[in-house]
Order: C-alpha cells, then sequence, then structure tokens
C-alpha cells in the first residue's frame, strides 16, 4: 500500500475517535489525505461501507471521486464502479469486500434510507447545517470493521457555518481531535508553489480571505457584492436570447463557462464548465460533448486574443467582451443592477457568489474593487452580460 501524506498529517492515520475535523486553508491536501485515509483504512480493515457526501450530489464527481480513482489507481487496485448509483467497490487483501458509497445530501430525509454505514466524510463540511450533521451522526451506530469516524473536510469561514467553530473549536468536543493545516503541509510541491502565488496575492488585497484560505484560521467574511437566488431553470419560458460567457484557466484556475437566459432584464446563469488542466482544444472539445454545435455565442475575456482566435479555429462562435477602464467595477455595478438568479445544481458557480467580496480598507470599510479569488465563473457571466449591455441589438441569438 503507497500512501503519500505530509508529515502533519501522518499521525492521523491511525487516530480513531469519533470526529476527525480537517480545518485548512486552500491547497493545504486536507482533501487528498482524507481520501487516503479512508484507503488505508479500506485496505487494512477490509468490509468498509463508507459514506462520502457532499451537501450536493452532482458535486461529488468533481471533487472526491476523482481523488479516490486516483488514489486507487497510484496502488494498482482493481475495482468495481457503478455509475448509476456511484459506488466504488473492491476486495481488501483480507478478503472481506470495501464499499465506497458517494452522495449528496440535497434531501435530508435521503441519509435514514442508507444502512450499514461503518464511516462516514464530509467534503466541505460548512455546506453541511447543524441538522444535518445530527442526523448522519445518528446513522452511524451499526457495527463494522474497525471504528465509527466522520471526518469533516474544510475551509474555516465562520459566517457559512458557526456551528462548527463553537462545537469543535470553541468548547472543544472531546469526542473529536481538530487539525488545522496550510498550503505549506502539501506534499506536492508543485501544488505548494502554485498555491502560495495565488495566496501571496491574496494577503494584499483581504486580510480576512487570507487568514480563511491561506492561513486556515476561522474569520467571518464581510462585504458580500451579490445576493442571488438559486431557483430551477423555468421550463415553461421562452427566452428572449440564451448564449454563453467563459473564462480561461489553466492550471490553479480553472476554465469556466456559464450558460446565460435572458427573459426582458432578467436573467438565469447555468453552470457548464468548470475544470483544470484544459488547453483551448480541450475546452473546444468538452464545450462540443456538452452540445454546443458552433453555432452558439460565446463570450470570453477580450485580452486573451491568442486563445480566442484558437477557440475559433475549433469550430466555436467566439467574440471578446470589451474591458476598459474601471471595466470590472463597472460590471460588477452592471450586474448588481440586474434581476439575476443561480440555476439549481450550479455548485462553483454559487460558491462563488457566497464568497465574492469587496476589498476592505483598515477601517472595515468597503473598497469599489473586489478581492480578486474564486470569480472563475462570475467574470464569465460579467464577460457575457456586460456584452450584451452594449452591444447593437439587432444581433440576436437563439439556441
Amino acid at each position: 500500500m503507497e500512501i503519500t501524506v505530509s508529515k502533519t498529517f501522518q499521525p492521523l492515520l491511525d487516530d480513531s475517535k469519533r470526529y476527525l475535523i480537517l480545518c485548512g486553508g486552500a491547497g493545504s491536501g486536507k482533501t487528498e489525505f482524507a481520501a487516503r485515509k479512508v484507503f488505508y483504512r479500506c485496505q487494512r480493515e477490509g468490509g468498509h461501507r463508507f459514506l462520502i457526501l457532499r451537501k450536493v450530489r452532482s458535486r461529488v464527481r468533481e471533487s472526491v471521486l476523482e481523488v479516490m480513482l486516483r488514489v486507487l489507481a497510484e496502488n494498482n487496485i482493481p475495482f468495481t464502479f457503478n455509475k448509476t448509483d456511484r459506488g466504488l467497490s473492491w476486495t481488501a487483501p483480507n478478503g472481506k469486500t470495501n464499499e465506497l458509497l458517494f452522495d449528496g445530501l440535497d434531501d435530508p430525509e435521503k441519509i435514514k434510507s442508507i444502512k450499514g454505514l461503518t464511516s462516514v466524510w464530509l467534503e466541505e463540511m460548512t455546506e453541511f447545517t447543524k441538522e444535518d450533521f445530527i442526523q448522519i451522526d445518528l446513522r452511524l451506530r451499526e457495527p463494522g470493521p474497525g471504528y465509527h469516524q466522520i471526518i469533516g473536510t474544510f475551509n474555516p469561514d465562520e459566517a457559512q457555518a458557526p456551528w462548527i467553530k463553537e462545537r469543535f473549536f470553541d468548547h472543544k468536543d472531546p469526542q473529536a481531535t481538530v487539525h488545522v493545516s496550510t498550503v505549506k503541509d502539501n506534499p506536492i510541491r508543485e501544488v505548494r508553489e502554485r498555491y502560495a502565488l495565488q495566496l501571496e496575492a491574496l494577503r494584499d488585497q483581504d486580510a480576512t480571505m487570507y487568514s480563511i484560505y491561506g492561513l486556515g484560521v476561522w474569520a467571518a467574511a464581510k462585504g458580500r457584492i451579490y445576493s442571488w437566488d438559486t431557483v430551477p431553470l423555468p421550463t415553461d419560458m421562452a427566452f428572449d436570447e440564451v448564449w454563453y460567457g467563459g473564462d480561461f484557466g489553466f492550471s490553479v484556475d480553472p476554465a469556466a463557462v456559464v450558460k446565460i437566459h435572458r427573459k426582458g432584464n432578467e436573467y438565469w446563469l447555468q453552470e457548464v464548465l468548470y475544470q483544470t488542466g484544459l488547453t483551448n482544444a480541450d475546452i473546444a472539445a468538452t464545450l462540443r460533448d456538452k452540445g454546443l454545435t458552433g453555432n452558439e455565442l460565446t463570450v470570453w475575456d477580450s485580452a486573451e486574443k491568442k486563445s480566442i482566435e484558437e477557440l475559433r479555429r475549433a469550430g466555436l462562435c467566439v467574440v471578446g467582451a470589451d474591458k476598459g477602464p474601471e471595466s470590472v467595477k463597472a460590471g460588477i455595478d452592471l450586474l448588481r443592477s440586474k434581476t439575476i438568479h443561480v440555476v439549481e445544481g450550479s455548485s462553483n458557480l454559487i460558491d462563488e457568489a457566497r464568497t465574492y467580496k469587496w476589498k476592505m480598507d483598515g477601517n472595515g470599510n468597503p473598497l469599489p474593487m473586489p478581492v480578486k479569488f474564486r470569480d472563475h465563473l462570475l467574470d464569465a457571466a460579467r464577460y457575457g452580460i456586460t456584452w450584451d449591455s452594449f452591444r447593437v441589438r439587432p444581433d440576436v441569438w437563439r439556441i
């Protein structure tokens, strides 16, 4: 069994307390460690039925499922994957079958129907309510191999989940082991270096955001810019226009695409793509796989002229968004003047809108510029809606 963990995480492999609370900054390696601990226990003890949860089920594939698949591949473990139920299973060295269940708590009643759990991992624990946690804890009671444990991984944003801070940090639950990590604890040098650059820039912008995502310290971010609701996409509405906005990225920053539906002066934003490591050719291929034929308009950052041309040559219909003086602030003001909804299932977009905030001065007063952090889908939406608001109207795009 080959497991790569940093020295700070290694003692936690055999930690058997009821709750293992892994709090940390961005890129600290807490999610990677949690995945390796799950694998470690499954191989040593066998016979596990491990539930791995995100609050929204659609988020499981893009995060924890991909990590677990990579850990199994690193150790050459043959497994069975049920795509419908999102379950992984394989045989441990002692001959017992391990089962990993990947799910979401979109419906809180769902947890009551899952039987025989041996342990649980809550990825992005701040997404869950105190009531969610209580119900999950109650389900973890049937006999199983080894010990029962709930692992929680998250960034310490007090505005999102004050109950976690109160229970495990302020009152120090005796049944819990609490571990705080930063990007320096990530065992992979390339990841440390990429995140370190991004977090260094964040430190110069906003002390509160740097405390949360750089230092892994509890803080309550203030000055939220958008307060959009989350709704189903209307199925009985004939939209006036539909088009796309996009933002380029590659390593730490993901390529991001949002689908924009407009009816009058009202907009619905739907997440289409949010993924790192994609070349421009990959972006075009991925969008074609998602149904774009080349007739649909996509609006991208006009500063990326080479990338725009590469997308055009790959068969997409691409225009660049105008970026004049103070275009970010002007675009934000424009979006704040509109009625905008986020379509259900657009989880990364929901996260970005929830944490997007104004910079603060030394007295805690908002400045007229946003903190440049986790804003890729928001930038894509801003490019698309800004372009739409200032273009010549006869060009109507319908999908």
